[in-house]
């Protein structure tokens, strides 16, 4: 009986301690970046009581009860508090510092406060934003990054955050939006300012558009519908702007920069749909006048008001509703065009339910329903590019004018000479307006052509020529197909110089289309990828995943767009080149003064076209110090060089091309003017050059062959899984050297796994392709893995090592099978006849012939 009492009581001691437990974050490393958001595993606290951070601090890391009671948090998010009387929360965080860490200093990120705070560590203030004695907002929207001074933090113990935090609107707080996290002061920083100044990059865009706009309607006051639409365009970037926590540094005192942006969001739908009314010629009711007065009211409110509680209030009920009045109005004009088949309406349709659909988002985000990015910046991407579509339109529209009213003009020029001269003014005006419009795209299209790569290892260089040339407002400016970028990602935590030399088909406006639809996605690719922090997966599964969504963009569009295009991923440090070549010209090695192709085979089609993703292939080159990699469109080769009497003679010869990169020992500028001195271009001519200016290095010292030595016997004990483990872990290293990624290959072969068999093999005939054993298995392994037309694309290299090589004249008679080739396997099944009649899988296949 006292055994039972002593179990009962000590339940009840620890009974609450078992209950309350909680797991205290610990921090492996302060090198790189560590997230502090809240998890199932650890969590943040708060509590409405007050507490004095320092005192409360210490009792904690003493080991005291600090006589405080909190409760569990969910950081980032809203924090509703119980009584509209308590001003201040605090929020507190218990972590496990690491023992070590080379980062020259710390900083912790902690989103946006609402709405002022201080902010302690282990009882000392790091950092506060805004004046607590203010009865005005001082930053609820800021970002706050505070550095940790040195020594404070205590290394392999628990330490403690403390945000003293005091809110301006009733009743939230908290760590309402963005993210928390602690690291490298540097890594921080670095993406903090890279994803702002990003955003700011794409603003000018836009900012560049709207002017565009605005300068129209200084030429022709008429057309009003520029006027609303630039506007509409130059009001949303300031408003986006006023998102962008570089504003912080302008020195602008807060309640300026909340005025302006209230009275931003309340214009901008009264704009638009006015731009709405004014493009499609609906006069204007008295719905719509009595409308815009009333907006025109709310805008005077915050012009006279300071109170932003006010300004919340009115934008969340009377603005916000009213924005539902001005979208019926919105979609009535579209629908009523729509009806009578008016495209134009169709596309901006398309364009406005995205923009819609995102303020929807951000509304519903503002009035804390819940948290999510902000994606009004984003949805005006795709706004704009449906805006590109209805000038693409309007420029096939305007052609076909142009020609109607030339073929008019030459059967009736004797006659109607006036008649001429005015149509011929009617032509100069559609031609101006056509050359507007070229003008707007190469806007569009030049921010997307860049060469952002920055890195002492390497140089990239750009050379373009665009065939069509336009004169607009006494400036030249160049449209066409062709296009280049360039970047740097991070790849397994190695750093990648990723490049892409592409050609969209069609002339002019066309071919710019396709450009800009490729530079829009490929950029939006390299940004995503550095926004998420790098890549974790293989460089040939990045490139698989980038063509995949290229490839479902360009085939949505019916065949009416493709493009040919080489995208590339270079490891800066080992020179290892990843590649994939879409029906492009062959790039251009010069070595030692000598220019090669560097592939010779033709293995994907132009993006867009059905069915390309079955004969995706990725391809492996190593370069050398002082390698040269030069990459054209087939505007290089497409020169005219004379005329006959069946018309112009165009060169034919790809080989020169190559001479001429020996001649001009590698240079742009004079790879083009030895081309012009060849003959005339007849197309856009677009050249890439790539320099590896670095020595190539290994991860390790360690010798190939004690490697495989250790493999080799993993692989007599029959141990694959342990051997596959073990090689991954040197692949980086190895990457360049054909041993290992054979025995690779065969441990894969050995437990069935012949997609990952096929890839080891690929690379090592790739490496070298004069070896027949690397050439047979990456045939064998890709028929294995149902990949036919790869098999024999390696089967003919091997068959052409070495025509007797009996494995392959079998391996190759099977793939000719699959293909339903009958003549063809059965040639190679005679061949291997010749050699082993008796051979017991060749029986079983000449049994089907």
């Amino acid at each position: 009986m006292q055994i039972r009492s002593a179990i009962v009581l000590i339940s009840i001691l620890f009974f609450p301690y078992l209950l309350f437990s909680e797991e205290i974050q610990e921090i492996g490393s302060f090198d790189s970046i560590t997230s502090l958001n809240s998890t199932d595993n650890h969590t943040w606290e708060i509590t409405e009581e007050a507490l004095d951070p320092k005192q409360f601090s210490l009792s904690y890391l003493s080991g005291e009860d600090p006589g405080i009671k909190t409760n569990p948090y969910n950081a980032p998010g809203v924090y509703r508090v119980s009584q509209e009387s308590i001003r201040k929360v605090y929020i507190i965080k218990k972590f496990i510092a690491p023992e070590v860490w080379k980062a020259a200093g710390v900083s912790v990120r902690l989103g946006t406060l609402t709405d002022k705070d201080r902010t302690y560590l282990n009882g000392k203030l790091i950092g506060e934003t805004g004046d607590m004695n203010s009865s005005q907002p001082q930053a609820y929207d800021k970002i706050r990054i505070y550095s940790i001074p040195p020594g404070l933090i205590r290394r392999g113990k628990e330490n403690i955050l403390v945000l003293e935090v005091q809110k301006y609107f009733h009743p939230e707080a908290g760590i309402e939006q963005d993210r928390t996290e602690i690291g490298d002061t540097q890594l921080i920083q670095g993406d903090y300012y890279r994803t702002e100044y990003t955003k700011i990059a794409l603003l000018m865009i836009y900012l560049t558009v709207g002017g565009y706009f605005l300068f129209l309607f200084i030429r022709r006051r008429t057309d009003t519908e520029n006027l609303y639409f630039g506007l509409f365009t130059i009001f949303l970037v300031v408003y986006q702007f006023l998102r962008n926590q570089i504003k912080y540094e302008l020195g602008i005192p807060f309640l300026y920069m909340k005025k302006t942006e209230y009275i931003i969001l309340t214009a901008l739908i009264p704009i638009f749909a006015n731009f709405i009314r004014s493009y499609f010629k609906f006069p204007r009711g008295k719905f719509i006048n009595v409308l815009d007065g009333i907006y025109g009211i709310f805008i005077l409110f915050y012009l006279v008001s300071n109170d932003v509680i006010l300004y919340n209030k009115l934008n969340s009920s009377a603005v916000q509703l009213g924005w539902g009045a001005y979208m019926v109005l919105i979609f009535y004009y579209l629908i009523h065009k729509i009806r009578t088949k008016d495209r134009d309406a169709l596309l901006i349709l398309i364009g406005v339910s995205i923009v819609a659909l995102s303020t929807i988002l951000d509304t519903m985000s503002n009035r804390n329903l819940f948290v999510f990015p902000r994606t009004v910046g984003y949805a005006f991407f795709f706004f704009v590019i449906s805006i590109a579509t209805i000038l693409a339109n309007k420029f096939v529209r305007l052609n076909e004018q142009v020609e109607e009213l030339n073929e008019h003009l030459e059967n009736k020029v004797e006659e109607r000479t006036q008649e001429l001269n005015e149509s011929l003014a009617n032509v100069n005006k559609l031609k101006t307006q056509q050359d507007g419009d070229y003008f707007l795209t190469s806007l569009l299209i030049r921010p997307l052509f860049t060469n952002n790569t920055a890195s002492p290892s390497l140089k990239i260089d750009f050379f373009s020529k665009q065939k069509k040339a336009i004169l607009f407002k006494e400036k030249h400016y160049e449209i066409g197909g062709d296009i280049s970028i360039s970047g740097n990602i991070s790849i397994q935590g190695e750093k990648y110089t990723v490049f892409v030399n592409g050609d969209a088909m069609g002339k002019s406006i066309q071919g710019a289309g396709g450009a800009l639809v490729m530079g829009t996605v490929f950029q939006s690719l390299l940004t995503r990828t550095n926004r998420n922090g790098g890549y974790s997966k293989a460089p040939e599964s990045w490139l698989k995943e980038s063509f995949l969504e290229l490839q479902g963009i360009f085939e949505s569009f019916d065949g009416s767009m493709y493009i040919s295009v080489v995208i590339g991923l270079l490891n800066e440090k080992t020179g290892a080149l990843y590649y994939i070549n879409a029906e492009h010209p062959w790039p251009v090695l010069y070595r030692d003064g000598a220019a090669g192709f560097l592939e010779n085979e033709l293995t994907l089609r132009k993006i867009g076209i059905p069915g390309n993703e079955e004969n995706f292939f990725v391809k492996f080159f190593q370069l050398q110090k002082y390698d040269v990699l030069i990459l054209g469109s087939d505007g290089k080769d497409d020169v005219m060089i004379g005329t006959d009497e069946r018309g112009r003679i165009v060169n034919e010869d790809e080989t020169k091309f190559l001479r001429t990169v020996e001649e001009s020992n590698g240079d742009l500028k004079q790879i083009y003017e030895k081309t012009l001195q060849f003959g005339e271009l007849t197309d856009d001519f677009t050249l890439l050059r790539l320099e590896y200016l670095a020595d190539p290095q290994s991860k390790n010292e360690i010798p190939l062959n004690e490697v495989l030595e250790q493999a080799k016997s993993l692989y007599k004990k029959k141990s694959y899984s342990s051997l596959i483990d073990y090689l991954n872990e040197y692949k980086t290293i190895f990457s360049d050297r054909e041993e290992f990624f054979i025995l690779l290959g065969k441990s894969y072969l050995k437990l069935k796994d012949f997609s990952s068999a096929a890839r080891s093999f690929e690379r090592a005939a790739n490496l070298n392709p004069k070896r027949l054993e690397s050439q047979y298995y990456a045939s064998y392994s890709s028929k294995l893995n149902k990949d036919f037309q790869k098999a024999e694309y390696f089967g003919k290299i091997a068959y052409s090592l070495d025509k007797n090589y009996l494995n392959n004249l079998i391996n190759m008679a099977d793939i000719y099978k699959n293909l339903n080739q009958s003549e063809e396997a059965k040639k190679f099944a005679e061949k291997a006849q010749v050699i082993d009649p008796n051979h017991p899988i060749l029986i079983k296949l000449t049994d089907v012939f």
